[in-house]
């Protein structure tokens, strides 16, 4: 992989974490379905490792052999308020719809996302909501981290649209791992920012978005 130069000044950088502070957090980019690998990472301090793993199960028991303070799922965690199921049948479709508050408030702020319940979203929304259940069984912290918003409040490119520049970009940002020789898929990239999301929730640096009733979505905030 070649080194780009990442020039940008992020807004923040590792180091602004609160001294001291045990950060140890997992982030999952989740799959609609256990025949496609997910990213997983564990993020303790700035030293993120990663796998790809495929079923609820792997991605349970990884979970648990690293014992994370929190895990941060990128997967709607919740349904809008109103609808009973994430299928097009549900009869509150019509009248409730596809989407929720935090999609809403992201929309208004530019920031891109997927409904939830668009007919492409409604299988990992399923997934993300059971796996997030039995998380918070097992006595977890889990929040609803969305590595397409971290990625643009930090400053740093979607994994869509420079891919290369995004591992710089968290090189840049402090952390360090098997990541910065650009062999890993771009699912485990996602991963490690969900984890980093985590970091900012674990530090109380963060905003949640979203109601009472649906729930809410974490996306990193600090003092300016």
């Amino acid at each position: 992989m070649t080194d780009f130069d990442y020039d940008k000044e992020l807004p923040f950088s590792f180091t602004d974490f609160t001294a001291g502070k045990s950060l140890h957090s997992v982030g999952i980019d989740l799959t609609g379905n256990e025949k496609k690998a997910s990213g997983w990472c564990a993020l303790r301090g700035n030293l993120a490792s990663t796998s790809k793993l495929f079923t609820n199960e792997d991605l349970i028991s990884k979970t648990i052999s690293v014992n994370p303070t929190i895990v941060s799922i990128d997967s709607p965690l919740s349904l809008p308020f109103g609808r009973l199921s994430v299928f097009d049948d549900d009869p509150g479709r019509a009248t409730f719809g596809i989407t929720r508050t935090c999609e809403r408030i992201m929309s208004k702020r530019g920031i891109r996302s997927y409904p939830p319940l668009i007919k492409s979203m409604q299988q990992l929304t399923l997934r993300g909501i059971e796996l997030a259940q039995i998380f918070r069984s097992l006595g977890y912290t889990v929040i609803e981290g969305f590595p397409g918003a971290a990625q643009d409040i930090l400053g740093l490119p979607r994994k869509q649209k420079d891919l290369p520049q995004l591992i710089n970009g968290l090189k840049h940002f402090g952390l360090r791992g098997d990541f910065s020789n650009g062999m890993l898929s771009h699912d485990e990239i996602d991963a490690i920012t969900a984890a980093l999301v985590g970091h900012f929730f674990t530090d109380h640096k963060f905003e949640a978005i979203g109601t009472s009733e649906e729930g809410y979505l974490i996306l990193p905030k600090w003092a300016k």
